[in-house]
């Protein structure tokens, strides 16, 4: 039988991985503005068309446009805090499925157990 388990990913920092991190959290902020301006363009059209009670207008969007400026906040602040974390440190990158063979009689502990991947500089090197 098949079963599929959940593995940790985990980043060691290097300044060439500490680089592509930062380039990916500024991505995120460019698409958190982007979405930020829209909500914005869309809220002043739906107000203008007098079709909506505008304080209602205003207050579903002012909901969705916090969302997006704490998400920026977050990140400018993780970008902040990443040039803090020395080189060798572990970040956990996420998590990723693994398909996995179980048979009657494996041991679960062994088949449940945590598993991590370890990746430097875009290559695993460890698979514990």
């Amino acid at each position: 039988m098949k079963i599929l388990r959940k593995t940790t990913v985990k980043q060691v920092i290097t300044d060439q991985s500490r680089e592509l991190i930062k380039e990916k959290f500024n991505q995120k902020i460019g698409q958190a503005k982007k979405e930020l301006e829209q909500l914005q363009f869309e809220k002043k059209k739906l107000t203008y068309q007098k079709r909506f009670n505008s304080s209602k207008v205003e207050e579903r969007f002012s909901v969705e446009e916090n969302k997006r400026k704490q998400s920026i906040e977050w990140l400018e602040q993780q970008i902040g805090q990443l040039d803090h974390i020395p080189n060798g440190s572990e970040l956990i990158e996420g998590e990723v499925d693994e398909l996995i063979e179980v048979e009657v009689g494996d041991q679960w502990e062994a088949v449940a157990g945590n598993r991590t991947i370890t990746i430097k500089d875009g290559q695993i090197i460890d698979i514990n």
